[in-house]
This record gives C-alpha cells, structure tokens and sequence, in this order.
C-alpha cells in the first residue's frame, strides 16, 4: 500500500505540469504514450513525407519546418520509419504550449484512442521524456502504469520501443520509437541517440557552432578571403581553415559556400 500511495503521490505532483501541456488545442495532436500529446503552435504549414504504409496523418511544424533545419531529412526521416515499423515521434523545445518543431508518425487509430481517453494523464513513458536526460527502452521505465496505457498500446503493436530525452540550453526535447516485434538492440539505441542530439543541436543550439566559428562564417558571408579573414579576426590562416573546417563538419555542409548558406537560412548568423 506504501508503495501505491508513493506511486500515486509521484504521479500526481506532475499533474500541474500535464494540465499546462494540455493547454488550448495540444490535445488535438494527440500522440502515442512515448512523447506528450501535442501540436505545434502554427497550423501554417503541414506536411508528411511517411509512406502510406505508415497510416500518418500530416504533420503540423511551426516553420522553420524541421526539412529546413535537419540535413537529409528525407533520407534521416526514412531511417527512422525503417528502425521504427510500428510509430515513432520527435520533439523539440517542450513548453507549456507544446513542442516547437513536432513530428508525428504514430498511426491515426491510436492517436484517437490517446486523446479521446485523456492517456497523457498517466502514461509512464511521456513522464520519463519530461523527468529524465539519456535513454531507456520501455521495459526499462519504472513508472507505474496506473491507467493502463501501455496495455491499450500493444492493440496497436506498440510493444516495444525506446524512449530517448534530451535537454540543450534549457530546452527539452524527446524521441521515442516503437517495434511490434522485439526490443531495440544497444547498437539500434546509439545510432538512434546520436542521431537525435545531432539534431538537437542543429534544431536547437545552432548546430553546436562556437562563436569563434560563427565569426568566420560571417567574414566569408560578407565575401572576405581566408587571408582576409584572419587579418581582420586577428588570427592565424591556419586558425581559419580548421574552424571552417568544423563549422562544415557540424552543419553537414561540403563545402564553406554551402555552410554559410546553411547558417544564414537558419539565422544563425
């Protein structure tokens, strides 16, 4: 009984925190019980690149859409549909309003079935997102499934997955990935957690680019040379070339042309 009551104590101190979640229309987007359910703030854009096979409603992204923002996103978005046959979902920046960036590719009977039954209020899985930084597969969270979610899930061939949650500069974010068959492998999970904190930082933290990299960028943005550059940084040319070098290696750009295009259409500079 002390151990209902703990569960049931630890499960209501967050409810403050789900009512804000749930707040305006977020319930409309109502996802699977691996990510809050949630709509981004803007309905000026909507799209879905999932194959049909995968039943997805489009999804609605406050712009920048994540196309934008992500390299390769079809090819990266495909990978997860292939690692995730059952769903998988990703956000970006959680508040009170939602996600900013969400990306949504659970199947639409399930999503009904969450937000007509108000699932977020107890499923173990959006909690561990909210609560919790690295990664942990389902069977792993401990979290008291006090209404069932997860049993309701697994009509959906929800019946494994992974959970994986980030914080960048105070803001939080989350992937979470289903399988009808079998648990993610350890190799799975990596691949999948350093695919997802790339993307935080390229979604969130101007793809990890120092300042020092950032003010080289903006020189070769404003047509100065590498020799150029380094008088007016006050630097050595071979300090330019390597910060270059790694301002293209984080944004996936091949060359300096294209990564100062890249950070210009994504504000960073």
């Amino acid at each position: 009984m002390s151990r209902l009551n703990s569960a049931v104590a630890s499960f209501g101190s967050l409810i403050p925190i789900a009512v804000d979640l749930l707040l305006a229309s977020w319930m409309r987007q109502a996802v699977r019980p691996t990510g809050p359910p949630c709509r981004a703030k803007s309905d000026r854009a909507a799209f879905s690149v999932c194959p049909k096979r995968h039943n997805v409603r489009p999804t609605r992204q406050e712009s920048p859409m994540l196309n934008d923002l992500i390299p390769n996103f079809d090819d990266e978005i495909a990978q997860m549909h292939a690692l995730a046959p059952s769903g998988w979902i990703m956000g970006f920046n959680l508040t009170y309003k939602g996600p900013e960036h969400l990306y949504n590719a659970y199947p639409d009977a399930w999503r009904a079935i969450y937000e007509e039954r108000n699932y977020f209020f107890g499923d173990p899985i959006a909690m561990w997102t909210m609560t919790h930084d690295g990664h942990a597969r389902w069977s792993e969270v401990r979290i008291p499934d006090l209404r069932g979610v997860m049993r309701a899930a697994k009509r959906f061939r929800l019946n494994h997955g992974v959970a994986i949650s980030r914080k960048v500069a105070g803001k939080r974010s989350f992937l979470t990935l289903s399988h009808p068959d079998r648990e993610f492998t350890d190799d799975e999970i990596a691949r999948c957690t350093a695919r997802f904190h790339l993307w935080t930082d390229m979604v969130l933290n101007r793809a990890a680019l120092t300042a020092a990299e950032l003010d080289v960028l903006r020189c070769f943005r404003d047509g100065l040379g590498q020799i150029e550059t380094a008088g007016h940084l006050g630097i050595a040319e071979s300090t330019v070339k390597q910060r270059a070098l790694k301002a293209c290696s984080k944004l996936g750009a091949k060359s300096r042309t294209q990564a100062v295009a890249i950070a210009v259409a994504r504000n960073y500079l």
